[in-house]
This record gives C-alpha cells, sequence and structure tokens, in this order.
C-alpha cells in the first residue's frame, strides 16, 4: 500500500480519475502547489494545503497520513 503522503494523494486521485489540474481547480490550488505535493517535492505541506485535499478528493486527513487505509 502507499506509504507517503504523495502517494496516499495520487492514488485516491487516480481511484476517483482526477489530474492534478482538477484538483487544483477542486482545492483552489494552483497546479504547481498540487505538483510539488503530488510529486513529493514539498516534504511539509501546509496543513491547510493537505485539509482542502482531503475534502476534494473525499478522503479523511487520517487516510492521508497513513494511520488509516
Amino acid at each position: 500500500m502507499c506509504e507517503k503522503l504523495s502517494e496516499r494523494i495520487q492514488y485516491a486521485m487516480d481511484k476517483r480519475g482526477i489530474t492534478q489540474a482538477d484538483l487544483a481547480r477542486m482545492t483552489g490550488m494552483t497546479t504547481s502547489n498540487i505538483a510539488y505535493i503530488v510529486n513529493g517535492k514539498t516534504k511539509d505541506p501546509r496543513f491547510q494545503s493537505v485539509l482542502l485535499i482531503a475534502d476534494a478528493l473525499g478522503v479523511s486527513l487520517n487516510y492521508l497520513a497513513g494511520i488509516d487505509d
């Protein structure tokens, strides 16, 4: 299963057929911010960013943190 935040976000996106551009539109974030988080280049993203992503993907913060599957 996915270990990192970035992998869990990508997995949830793939499962729902959502692109990075879609996620950017859904969250109001820039595509570059989404790309940095999804590609693992942002090692410690802001809580608000992760909260927006979780909400857009319909997953919990615990899932993205690797606490729940």
